[in-house]
C-alpha cells in the first residue's frame, strides 16, 4: 500500500471523526483500508498507518506552540502601532488620526488573538485524533498477530 493511499484514508478517518463520529469513522477507516490491501499485506499497512500518523503527531506538536509562526509577528506589529496610535492621541492636531488608528489596531489584534487561539485549539483536537488512530492500528496490529 503506498503511503498516498494510507494519508488518504487517515484523511477520510479525520474528516468523518469530526463530522460524523467515532464509532462510524473507525468502521469507514478500517474497510477502507482492508478493501484496498489484501490480507496478506493489511499488517505491513498497518504499521505503516501507525508509523505515518506518529509522524504526523510529532509534526503537529511542533506547530502546537501559538507564538512560532507569523501570527506572532503580527501581533507585535499591532502592539507596536497600537503604541504610535496612543502617541498620536496625545497630539491635538492628530487625535482623530489616532483614534481610528487605534481602533483599527484593536480590532485586528483581537481578530488575531481570537484565529491564534482557534489554531492551537484546533491542532490538540487534531494531536487527540492522531493518537485514536495510533490505538486503532496496533489494536488491528494485535488482532492480525
Amino acid at each position: 500500500m503506498s503511503k498516498e493511499s494510507v494519508d488518504e484514508a487517515i484523511s477520510m478517518y479525520i474528516e468523518e471523526r469530526m463530522a460524523k463520529g467515532r464509532e462510524l469513522a473507525i468502521t469507514h477507516f478500517l474497510a477502507s483500508l482492508y478493501l484496498k490491501e489484501h490480507s496478506e499485506g493489511i499488517i505491513e499497512c498497518m504499521r505503516r498507518v501507525r508509523g505515518l500518523t506518529r509522524y504526523y503527531i510529532d509534526l503537529t506538536k511542533v506547530m502546537l506552540n501559538p507564538f512560532k509562526g507569523p501570527e506572532v509577528a503580527w501581533l507585535f506589529s499591532m502592539l507596536f502601532i497600537a503604541v504610535y496610535a496612543c502617541f498620536l492621541i496625545s497630539v491635538d492636531e492628530q487625535r482623530p488620526l489616532g483614534i481610528a488608528l487605534l481602533s483599527g489596531t484593536l480590532v485586528n489584534g483581537a481578530y488575531l488573538v481570537r484565529n491564534m487561539t482557534k489554531k492551537w485549539c484546533d491542532l490538540h483536537v487534531m494531536l487527540a485524533i492522531y493518537d485514536e488512530i495510533v490505538q486503532i492500528a496496533d489494536h488491528e496490529l494485535e488482532g492480525l498477530a
